[in-house]
């Protein structure tokens, strides 16, 4: 295991004990990230083997950190996915390596690589008569079968103007000029996009920090729930319409609206109080 999987276990082992301390599961996190949840154990456990691109994974991470409220540990998990794999050579190395590689081939004075060897000056030396005959027997034939025009034949040759002229023919002037070259913006190297956030339903959550009684009614309904909500029990409601809510002791209830704690509810109150939330995040206390 390298220096980089051991951070990443230690960031997925806080990650973890901050979602305990939220008082959230993963199905709760599931449920308000729509992440699948092999990938939030991924996360937790500094398991990344199944996981998309890179830039996907960061995704994941900034949106799971955002809902248990750890958003502080972004920037040591940017740092240790964006680590690169010293394992492999780096592309100056390789860019040498090929170098000497094709310089062996080619022949620039060192050794012969295997596989390869040495053609004699004799060799060359038919070879070269045998395709100075070819080319001859071609032309020839070209000739007298009137294949080739000498009259209207021109080779290219420079025009004095930076560029090339080429006369195919006594009416035809092609004039190739170096200014005249551009490079065509058709081909345009784009990064992957990244993975939009999974929009955050909004929902309101209550969390007894001791035994506290609750009234919780939606719209001009009557309450859905009326009882006493014990010390460590969570209940949890999506809103679709504005939530009015009872508390019978305000010092014992923390409040999470669409995924923001908005803390104990009144730490300093002594009588019941009652407080609208609204899906669009807003609250507000009802005299």
């Amino acid at each position: 295991m390298n220096e980089r999987e051991d951070a990443l276990r230690e960031l997925g082992r806080i990650v973890t004990e901050r979602r305990e301390n939220a008082g959230m599961t993963l199905e709760a996190v599931f449920d308000r990230t729509r992440i699948r949840p092999e990938y939030l154990r991924g996360i937790e456990e500094g398991d990344y083997t199944d996981f998309p691109e890179p830039v996907y994974v960061k995704g994941f991470i900034r949106t799971y950190l955002k809902v248990i409220g750890a958003e502080d540990l972004l920037e040591d998990f940017n740092e240790q996915i964006d680590h690169n794999d010293h394992s492999r050579p780096s592309a100056k190395k390789e860019k040498e390596n090929v170098a000497r590689n094709m310089g062996n081939i080619l022949g620039n004075g060192s050794s012969v690589p295997e596989g390869f060897k040495s053609a004699s000056h004799a060799g060359l030396f038919l070879v070269l008569i045998a395709a100075l005959i070819g080319t001859g027997a071609y032309v020839w034939y070209a000739i007298r079968n009137g294949g080739i025009d000498f009259k209207n034949l021109k080779l290219f040759n420079f025009n004095g103007g930076g560029g090339i002229s080429q006369e195919v023919s006594g009416d035809v002037d092609i004039n190739v000029s170096v200014e005249d070259v551009t490079i065509s913006d058709d081909v345009v190297s784009e990064e992957p996009e990244a993975e939009p956030e999974p929009e955050i339903t909004p929902s309101l959550e209550i969390h007894a920090v001791n035994d506290v009684w609750l009234s919780v009614a939606f719209g001009d309904a009557a309450p859905v729930y009326r009882r006493t909500l014990k010390r460590g029990e969570v209940m949890r409601w999506d809103l679709k319409e504005d939530a009015r809510v009872v508390f019978g002791r305000p010092t014992a209830a923390q409040v999470i609206l669409n995924g923001q704690d908005l803390g104990v509810v009144n730490p300093r109150a002594k009588k019941a109080e009652t407080y609208t939330y609204s899906p669009s995040g807003d609250y507000r206390k009802i005299k």
